[in-house]
This record gives structure tokens, sequence and C-alpha cells, in this order.
């Protein structure tokens, strides 16, 4: 299961970003091996990224961690992990080279510093496989999560969302195919890369977006009412109107039309994105441009 939801959804160049800092800090902890080496040849025992009790917070990794705040508990169980075996990994390294510069080293000690240097290595590459997971399940023209990863973390997110609700909004374009028509696909392209973009900015930390497919969207909104949430949705579909996208002949004024309904616990994604897509298409026969919601006893208002 790909976790996406619960907090923050990452751009792909944020994911790119991780992923690069990750394999830069395999590098910088060879170069402490290096530096470890020299100490054992030297006898230099006052090295402080070395033979520091916290010298597993003087290390360049260590600043990337406390600057990589997460939010996600999947993604932050692969953190804590990291964090975890560094520190075991800078313990166990410390105690090695006081047992050479001491001269009581021992077999034991070789074997729990390789233990917790594997047990480094492996976190990282495992929090890597997760990071690649996700970039691999990202809609490729828009950067946004697409349907599947909504498909295989929609059962989980409703059960992280409690003690909040979990609402779903689902809208579309207002007449896209003109815009394709009219345009062309370059620029219909350009109008979702734009709107994308605008929604990862948009979106706040209780609210995921995803592509859903074609000019459709999907926003994930964890909050306590149907009041906020209808409140969310109206702002989202503002947002929208307000503000013209621009591609390289001009700008273009689009509106969306929007469906937002609760899912109730147990319930399967497709049963809730029936009810928002009844609720959405209410919309487009009564005027577009506007965002409906959708009760627990199927009764559909405009918000």
């Amino acid at each position: 299961m790909y976790a996406q939801g619960a907090a923050m959804i990452k751009k792909t160049i944020e994911i790119d970003t991780i992923l690069l800092d990750l394999n830069q800090s395999i590098d910088a902890h060879y170069q402490w091996l290096v530096k470890m080496f020299r100490c054992t040849v030297s006898g230099d025992v006052n090295q402080p990224d070395i033979f520091d009790i916290n010298s597993h917070c003087l290390c360049q990794f260590s600043q990337w961690l406390n600057n990589h705040p997460v939010h996600e508990p999947e993604e932050k169980g692969f953190v804590i992990k990291i964090i975890i075996a560094h520190e075991h990994m800078h313990t166990r390294g410390r105690e090695l080279l006081r047992a050479i510069a001491e001269k009581r080293s021992e077999d034991h000690h070789f074997d729990r510093f390789q233990e917790a240097l594997l047990a480094f290595t492996s976190a990282v590459m495992d929090y890597k496989i997760y990071l690649l997971n996700i970039r691999s399940n990202m809609d490729i023209l828009t950067g946004l999560p697409g349907r599947r990863v909504l498909d295989e973390s929609f059962d989980r997110q409703l059960i992280d969302a409690q003690p909040l609700n979990l609402y779903l909004l689902l809208f579309d374009i207002d007449r896209f195919k003109l815009v394709n028509d009219n345009y062309g696909h370059l620029v219909g392209d350009s109008v979702l890369r734009t709107l994308a973009s605008n929604l990862s900015v948009w979106t706040r930390y209780d609210e995921t977006p995803y592509r859903y497919g074609g000019e459709e969207f999907v926003i994930i909104i964890r909050t306590k009412t149907d009041e906020q949430a209808c409140r969310a949705g109206l702002r989202i579909c503002q947002l929208v109107a307000d503000n013209p996208i621009n591609y390289p002949d001009g700008e273009l004024s689009i509106t969306v039309t929007a469906g937002i309904t609760q899912a109730q616990q147990g319930e399967p994604l497709d049963v809730v994105i029936g009810r928002a897509d009844r609720a959405m298409y209410r919309g487009k026969q009564t005027g577009r441009n506007r965002c409906m919601f959708m009760d627990k006893d199927q009764q559909i208002t405009r918000v």
C-alpha cells in the first residue's frame, strides 16, 4: 500500500531531492568511515564528530534529519528507523575506536559496528524504496499522485482520519473539451499542469490532491464537520475561478464544478466517488462553476 494521504503529498521534485539527499548521506558516512580510520592510525581521540557521545548530532546527515519534518505516519516510521540506526551506528563506531585506542578491541566490537552499519544502510534503502514506490505512481503530466495511489491508500486514510471525518471532493474543469478544441491539446495539457501545481499550493495540511483521470481531480479533506468541509470545497472552486491560467499566447480563465461528500467508516472508495460524482453532475446540470454537497441522506445542496 502506498500511504499517500494522511498528511502532505510530496511533489515529484521533492521526492527527487530527498533521494539525492539520502544518497549524499551515504557518501558523507563513507567520508566519516575514512576519518575513523585516520583517527585509528593517528591515535587522535579528540574529534567530536567521532568520539563525542552526541557525535550523531554533529554530522551532516543529522542536520538533514532536523530539517526534514515528516507528518505522514507510515513515512515517519521509515525516518524514525533511520534516526535510531544512525545514532546506533555512531555509538558502535565510537565504542570500536575507543577499544582500539585502549588496546582492548575484540571481534565483537567489529561485529557490532558492522551490524550497525548494515542496519543504517538498510534503513536508508527501505525509505528510498518507499519514496520510489510513491514516485512511480505519480501522474506523469501533473506530478500529482494518481488514481492508483488513491485506490490503494483510501481504506487506510479513512481509518487514520479518526477522530476527524474524511470527505472526498471530486471536481472537473468545466467545458474542458472546448479548451482542447479551440487551443489545442498542448494548451490543454498546460492547463492541467498549472491547475495541479496550483492545487499543491492551495491545499492545506489536512487536504490531499490527486489527479483522478482526464480533467477530473480529487481532494481528500480531513476535518470535523460538514460545514468545514464545504467551506474547503468552496474555497478551492473560488480559487480556480479567481486565478486565470497563463499560456504562451495569453491566459485562460477556467472554472470547475465539484461534488463533495463524507466517507463513512468501512465504505469502499467507489461508493464514495459515486456520491460525489452525482453531486458534481447535479452541479453541471444547474449551471456549472459551483460546489455541491451530498449529505448522509443523499440530499444534494449547493454550498
